[in-house]
Order: structure tokens, then sequence, then C-alpha cells
């Protein structure tokens, strides 16, 4: 089974004045007044959606913000960009934190792109692809699972003997296999995350979003070495100069084995695969 892996497209459209009267307002200043809007590219974001076209995936899977402040017009276009995918092959999403920013967006996602949240499971090609929402508006983005989403995640993934793909937003590590961090903007609960994730058998992969620069790392524990993957922002804009630019991921899976992870990276036209190999360029 081929997995086409986007994330972090992050749509911009301006807010209104009237959308904000919230956190919206930080967001927006960071974004139009502090430039932070160059980071992204629209041209990248339309590469990224042709390059999941040509890989002709069995799955596309997006790990969240799709969106950068949630408004009404930010859904409709991340929805239109995406819809050539939703069309051809089998989809699985979840929220981001910038996806359900403020409390009203957390309905609009469901609408746009349907319900998510705390654990879902999603049958593919022999797998178990367990989708993990821990994104809730928070003026610190902070995630958390919660008591009764450990509960449901452990049993997602003990139930059954087929190899089980676990997605959520938040890294759970950082690139030197460190607890991710700042607090203020990680997954809370990330350990109990880890000891149920590793207290199954069937756990190959955990994929992720949210922190821009990609990496590779693992879950290590109980005498299991658990690969964790995250391609890097598909949205981002190409800007050899600060060696930055839009990243996917294509994972191979064969029986019960992860047998191959392809990074592709955006040369300011296209997506090509990375030179060297999966991560060989870094972040």
């Amino acid at each position: 089974m081929r997995v086409a892996h986007l994330t972090d497209l992050h749509v911009e459209r301006p807010p209104s004045l009237g959308e904000c009267f919230n956190k919206r307002l930080a967001g927006a200043v960071n974004l139009y007044v502090l430039g932070r809007h160059h980071h992204f590219s629209a041209a990248a974001q339309a590469a990224a959606v042709a390059a999941v076209e040509a890989v002709e995936p069995d799955l596309v899977l997006c790990t969240g913000d799709l969106t950068a402040t949630a408004t009404e017009a930010e859904f409709a276009a991340a929805a239109a960009l995406v819809a050539p995918l939703v069309r051809r092959f089998p989809w699985a999403s979840i929220p981001g934190n910038h996806d359900v920013y403020t409390d009203e967006s957390v309905g609009r996602y469901a609408r746009t792109f349907g319900e998510c949240g705390p654990v879902r499971v999603q049958r593919h090609g022999g797998w178990d692809v367990v989708l993990v929402d821990v994104c809730h508006p928070d003026w610190l983005s902070r995630g958390w699972l919660g008591a009764d989403g450990l509960v449901a995640l452990a049993r997602a993934i003990s139930d059954g003997d087929d190899p089980a793909l676990v997605a959520l937003h938040y890294p759970l590590r950082g690139r030197r296999g460190e607890p991710y961090g700042p607090a203020a903007r990680a997954c809370v609960d990330a350990r109990e995350i880890e000891a149920v994730i590793l207290g199954s058998p069937r756990v190959r992969l955990v994929v992720h979003g949210h922190e821009h620069h990609g990496y590779r790392t693992e879950l290590v524990g109980e005498g299991r070495r658990i690969p964790i993957v995250n391609p890097g922002a598909s949205g981002y804009a190409h800007l050899p100069d600060r060696g930055r630019t839009a990243h996917l991921c294509v994972y191979e899976l064969d029986g019960n084995a992860v047998v191959g992870v392809e990074r592709h990276r955006f040369d300011g036209e296209r997506f090509v695969p990375e030179p060297g190999g999966a991560f060989a360029t870094g972040g």
C-alpha cells in the first residue's frame, strides 16, 4: 500500500476585522504585519497536490494545518485545493492546531472535512490507520488527548492482529529523539500517548506534522523501536537562501512492514525526490 503524507499546507486568506476579536488577531499580526505569510506559497501548495496525484497513492493522509487562521475563506480555499485528491483517492485527515484556532472553527472543520476526534480508525490495504485528534482551541497552542482519548487509543491499537499506523498532528519527539517542546506548543500528554503506543505490538509507524522542519526519529522502549516521521510543511515557500522549502512523504507498506520511505521536496516548480534519499538534505 502506498500512502502519500501531506501536512501543514497553511492555506492563507487575510481575516476580516470582524473575525479578529479572539486569538486570530495575534495570528493575523504574525502573518500579515510581521511577514510570516511569506513563509508559505500557493505555488508549493498546488505543486504538492499535483505531486500526490502523480504517485497515485492508495491513501492520502493529511496531518493537519490545512489552514492558517481557520477562517471561512481559508477552509473554502483549502477544500478546493485538495478536492482533486479527495475525489480520486481514499482520504484521511485530522485537524491541526491552526484548523481549530478558535471555538467556532471546530465546527467549521467538521463541516468541511468531516468529524474527527478523538480517535478514529480507517482500514486500508490490510492496515489500521489510527487518526488521533489532539488539537483544541488554546491560547498557548497546546494539544492533548485526555483520559478518555487515551482509553480509546489503547482500545483501537490493541484490538486485532494487523499492523497499525498512528497519525497525529503534534510531535511526540524532537529531531534528536528528545521529548518535544516547548510545552506551550506541544501535546501535554505526549508521554502517556507514547506509553499506549509502545504497549501495542501492532504499531509499525507514527507520523505527524506541526514542526515545519521535517525530520525522522524513533520511539524507543520495551525492546521496540518505532519510526516517527514528519515530512515538514508541505506548503512552505521555496526559500533556497534560507535552506527552506516544502516537503511531503510517500510510504510503502507491505504486509506487516514499512518497506520504503520517500521524501519529495519542492524545487520552486515541482516536487522531486529528495537527493540522496529521505531526509538526506535535513529539514
